[in-house]
């Protein structure tokens, strides 16, 4: 067995926490720089017509006829583009990478990252709507998945891997490692484990050294350095910014969702050029709609931004928004919920600090909290935004707030509404659903390889006593039986123990009584003695074959599953097929089945059960 063989063996299992880390260093640094080159790529895109360069991505210095020209000339090309590409390979974003975790164990395709990359960073350069975010969290994970699948690594482990990529984006994105890791294990992985947060957490830091090496270690938003809380008396303040900040992020899933059904027929080079001229309609009034949109959520963070601003810029950028996601530009809305949230919380700032100015916070204040609040109740990702409402502002003052209001908009969202997140509406207008019981939970964590047995023969359908006698003696716990090179059934090993130690006491006792028939046929002679006429009966019986799926013994049907499994994928194999055992393979580089091992329905059961006791 080779050293990748056995190093995959080992991921397969529990017990591979420092083989993780180390790939999971790696799997950062490249997921790093993905996103390091998609937003080296859109900024300098942006260069070749913004008139400021040092603000280069501030479009309100543009002209009139670029407010209007740039997103929909940008519309069409995309359009033109994407309508060229097969359907599965238009398919991008984050809802991408979920739809891939939950149907395709993490497999991410590099065609639709390449098409991510180029038509995505078109898409932002072109001043459309939408943020970098979601394209990196893509490029991100791609890149963790393709490190799995070169190195044919089992299933389990390249989840891992993907959310490895994901934290790395993040963390890339905003200069926030844990908020990083929160989101790739709330939002990708699901589930908050010892074996995956460790590799997460490293993939998290390097994705942020990377960043920092290469833009500063500024954060992505100037957030000042005074932010607190003057009275309690707020409290219910932010429980009415938790409301409304509810409020719009359902009306913003459910319409979003509704202009997505109503041009679900249309062309894309049609959807999208509309989606670019209605940003450029919009951008004539409201021209901050365009783009990330970070220059002016800075604004509104430093309480720059007077009053109609704020709302011209709420309205124009949830119109826009709506229009870009529903229409399918390929595009995130993680940086587009941060924009609504600032503005909200810039607007009840602004009205809360002329009503009651003797109580009212800072305005930017409300604006972070007002960011962390709508991008929670869009994504449905809560811990992931407290975090990294936490890093951006480097302040505990804000927590408290923070988690109040966060709640109420999730509740709003969830309880009142009935929404769910962006992504999961996503993947059901595709006839996908996101739900993932606890047991699969457990199981799609573990591979096969870290639970079979190992303890197998194969044997041919027609074998002999001799042949059956030499699989036996390493005392194996399984005997595959095989016909024509194909596994055909799993037998009990014990069982075929117990019918040869029958047969064998059988033809002792045939042997003695032929012995004793020809005796009365032929006198004693010194030359053929008793002992060797029972002797060469016995021989003469081991030589004829015998039919292993005729004889007394537990079998059972067995299916094929590959070495890279995880046990969720053999138990669903089994359940489609009312099997209960499989045995594990994977085809060598001259295309023969090699066999590994065998895993059984009791094997999953037991394991799981074993993965939910409390540890010693």
């Amino acid at each position: 067995m080779t050293l990748i063989d056995r190093l995959r063996l080992r991921l397969g299992g529990f017990d591979a926490l420092a083989l993780m880390a180390i790939i999971g260093l790696i799997c950062g640094i490249v997921a790093g720089g993905s996103n390091i080159l998609f937003r080296l790529f859109t900024e300098s895109s942006i260069v070749l017509w913004a008139t400021d360069k040092q603000h280069d991505t501030d479009f309100e210095e543009l002209s009139q006829w670029i407010h209007f020209g740039l997103p929909a000339v940008g519309g069409l090309i995309v359009g033109l583009l994407l309508q060229q590409l097969k359907p599965e390979n238009r398919q991008v974003g984050v809802s991408h990478v979920l739809e891939r975790m939950a149907y395709h164990q993490g497999q991410l395709p590099v065609k639709n990252a390449i098409v991510q990359f180029f038509i995505g960073g078109l898409t932002i350069a072109s001043g459309q709507s939408v943020g970098r975010e979601g394209p990196g969290i893509h490029l991100g994970s791609t890149s963790g998945s393709w490190i799995g699948q070169k190195l044919k690594l089992p299933n389990n482990s390249t989840r891992i891997l993907v959310g490895c990529g994901c934290a790395a984006a993040i963390s890339a994105s905003f200069n926030t490692p844990l908020a990083g890791v929160i989101f790739a294990m709330e939002i990708i992985v699901m589930e908050y484990a010892v074996a995956s947060f460790i590799p997460i957490i490293l993939a998290s830091v390097a994705g942020a050294v990377m960043t920092q090496w290469v833009f500063g270690s500024a954060a992505a938003f100037n957030v000042p350095s005074k932010l607190d809380i003057q009275s309690l008396s707020e409290m219910p303040y932010f429980l009415l910014l938790g409301l409304v900040g509810g409020i719009i992020a359902s009306a913003f899933i459910f319409i979003t969702r509704r202009v997505t059904k109503f041009s679900k027929e249309w062309p894309v080079w049609v959807k999208t050029t509309v989606a670019g001229t209605c940003v450029g309609i919009i951008a004539l009034q409201v021209p901050q709609v365009m783009g990330v949109g970070y220059d002016t959520v800075n604004g509104a963070i430093q309480g720059e931004l007077v009053l109609n601003v704020l709302i011209l810029a709420l309205a124009g950028k949830f119109l826009a928004t709506i229009i870009c996601s529903g229409l399918g530009l390929p595009g995130g809305v993680i940086g587009p919920t941060l924009f609504l949230g600032a503005m909200i919380g810039g607007i009840m700032g602004n009205v809360g600090g002329q009503i009651f100015p003797a109580y009212a916070s800072y305005e930017g204040f409300y604006a972070m909290v007002g960011m962390a609040t709508l991008m929670s109740a869009v994504l449905q990702a809560p811990l992931a935004a407290l975090m990294a409402l936490l890093e951006l502002t480097n302040n505990p003052n804000i927590i408290l707030p923070g988690m109040f209001s966060i709640v109420v908009a999730n509740m709003v969202v969830t309880q009142i509404f009935k929404q769910r997140s962006f992504w999961e509406t996503q993947m059901a207008d595709r006839g996908l659903e996101l739900t993932v019981s606890p047991i699969k939970q457990v199981l799609r964590s573990i591979g096969v390889a870290g639970v079979m047995s190992r303890s197998y023969a194969n044997l041919n359908i027609r074998s002999t006593p001799s042949q059956i006698e030499q699989a036996l003696v390493e005392k194996p716990r399984w005997v595959l039986i095989k016909e024509d090179d194909h596994v055909i059934s799993l037998m009990v090993a014990s069982d075929l123990v117990r019918y040869l130690m029958e047969q064998q006491d059988k033809q002792t006792d045939d042997a003695v009584q032929e012995t004793d028939e020809s005796e009365q046929i032929v006198e004693t002679s010194s030359a053929v003695s008793t002992e060797t006429m029972q002797t060469k009966t016995v021989e003469k019986q081991k030589e004829k074959p015998v039919n292993l799926m005729k004889i007394p013994a537990n079998r059972q049907d067995v299916v094929s599953i590959n070495l890279q499994a995880t046990l969720e994928e053999a138990f669903d194999k089994m359940e489609q097929r009312k099997i209960s055992a499989a045995y594990v393979y994977r085809i060598t580089q001259d295309d023969q089945e090699r066999i590994y091992g065998v895993v059984t329905r009791d094997m999953i059961t037991d394991q799981y059960i074993y993965s939910k006791l409390p540890s010693q």
